[in-house]
């Protein structure tokens, strides 16, 4: 097979193997902490009965059933970053959390997503309802 259709297919070919393997490797390098410090644009929120503290261990709890790796924790101001490795579909996220204590007993926890590479569309909305509402669900049922 010595026709120029068929050679451009297998260099194509090549160049993305190696394009992804290099995001890959890129995604697989980043660290979490970064995605403490700044609030990313995409962030969703909800409340619940309790304080920090406790919240903080529920969530620990909720990750180490999940599969989610826990990438940076600070205690004292309620903060902390969760990861998943990358899949068919993604580069894997980071997803920040930060928990907020209310005057009236209830404690804000936000929740962020943040690609490891880059990434847009539906695969993010998925990925970052399903993390948010395995938090939440965990709360509720006080695990």
């Amino acid at each position: 097979m010595d026709s120029p259709a068929f050679n451009g297919m297998i260099v194509g070919l090549v160049v993305g193997i190696v394009l992804m393997c290099i995001g890959l490797i890129i995604a697989a390098m980043r660290k979490g902490a970064s995605a403490m410090n700044q609030r990313p644009r995409r962030i969703q929120y909800f409340m619940a009965w309790g304080t920090p503290d406790v919240i903080l261990k529920a969530i620990i709890r909720f990750a180490q059933m999940s599969g989610y790796k826990i990438d940076a924790i600070d205690e004292a101001t309620g903060r902390m970053v969760l990861s998943d490795s990358a899949s068919m579909t993604s580069w894997g996220f980071f997803y920040p959390i930060f928990l907020t204590y209310q005057n009236n007993g209830q404690t804000t926890i936000e929740v962020g997503i943040k690609s490891k590479l880059f990434q847009m569309g539906p695969i993010v909305t998925r990925h970052h309802e399903k993390i948010l509402n395995g938090i939440r669900a965990a709360l509720m049922s006080g695990a």
